[in-house]
This record gives C-alpha cells, structure tokens and sequence, in this order.
C-alpha cells in the first residue's frame, strides 16, 4: 500500500488527518488549562485585602503586535510551500523564527519592568499571575520554537532534495507537517491575544 492509499484509508471515516486530530486534542486540553488560569484570577480578585491593581505595562501591547505579525509571516511560508516556492518559503519561515524570539524577548523584559514596578514574582498576589499565566504560555511558545528550529534545519539541508525541489514539487509529508506547525502557532497567537485583552480588562 502507497502512502497516498494509507492516508487516504485512515482520513476516509472523518476527513480530518489522525495527526490534526491529535492536535485539536491538545489544543483543547491547553484552552481547559489556561481557562481555569484565568478563571482562578478572577476568583483571587475578589479578595480586596490581597489584590492590589495596576496598569499593565505597554511593552506587552508590543509583544502582541509581534505574535501577530508572527502569525501572518508562517501563514505566508505555508502558501509559498504549497505554490512551490521553495526560498521564499525558507525565508518566511526564518523571519517566524525571529519574531518568536522577539516576542519571548518582549516577554522577559515585561516581567523585568513588573519588577522595577515593585511587583516582583511572589512579593504581589496580582503581580505573581501575570508572571504564572505568561510564563505558562512562553513555555508552549519555546516548544513552537524548538519545532521550528528543526523544521527550518530539514528545509535548509533539503535544499537540494533532486525527488522535489529541484523538480518544483511539494512532498506532501513535509507540507501536512508544516500544517500542523502552522496550525499550533495559529492557535500560540489566539491563545495570547485572549489572554492580553483578558489582561488589559483587570489590570487598569
């Protein structure tokens, strides 16, 4: 059996690859996670005598233009793969790299500014759950990162694969992984859009 067949056998029942399966499983399960996060800072908030307000600081507005703009540039190394575009697409996808880390970058300095404000990581109720749900959603974006990385090393050394690039052809395996990374960083930037605004209302 080819691998078209096999995939077509398995994709029959529900139209939907097992490995997208998979990971709308896990996104699910992240969105449970960073739901009760969030949820148990509302509760903590209502504690007048141990929450203390204040305005989140700007530099997080940044970050979120970032992973945007993040979200925006693998999009477009997705549509290069797909028309074949093999440089471009390697492009794009080190340009994602590169606002990942600038968003990680933007993060970490965030958490120094929260400091210099006096509110260090366990030293304020408010304070410590910026640092706990930011830090949670960093460590999903170092695995997108990691992921990355490696995608990027394999498109560099397949550069010159002679079955596909040289004859301007997509592999079809390398594109549905590609999806699927694509896929996860899609829902890394919704993840932390809803947490921004979510932050941006109970921090004025």
């Amino acid at each position: 059996m080819t691998e078209k067949e096999l995939l077509k056998e398995t994709t029959e029942y529900t139209g939907v690859h097992p490995q997208k399966f998979a990971l709308w499983v896990a996104m699910a399960s992240m969105t449970m996670f960073f739901a009760a996060l969030t949820s148990a800072l509302l509760v903590k908030k209502g504690d007048y005598q141990e929450w203390e307000n204040f305005k989140l600081p700007d530099i997080f507005t940044y970050s979120t233009v970032v992973i945007v703009a993040l979200s925006v540039v693998i999009q477009l190394a997705l549509v290069s793969y797909r028309k074949a575009k093999f440089f471009l697409f390697r492009s794009l996808l080190f340009f994602s790299l590169l606002l990942g880390l600038l968003f990680l970058y933007l993060q970490v300095t965030g958490w120094g500014i929260l400091t210099a404000m006096g509110k260090p990581l366990t030293g304020n109720l408010s304070g410590s759950f910026i640092y706990l749900i930011t830090s949670m959603h960093g460590l999903h974006l170092v695995v997108g990162l990691l992921v990355t990385i490696i995608f990027l090393v394999m498109a560099i050394r397949s550069r010159k694969d002679p079955i596909y690039e040289l004859r301007n052809i997509i592999n079809p395996k390398r594109q549905l992984n590609l999806e699927l990374l694509v896929g996860f960083w899609h829902y890394i930037d919704a993840v932390w859009i809803y947490l921004y605004v979510f932050f941006y209302i109970n921090y004025q």
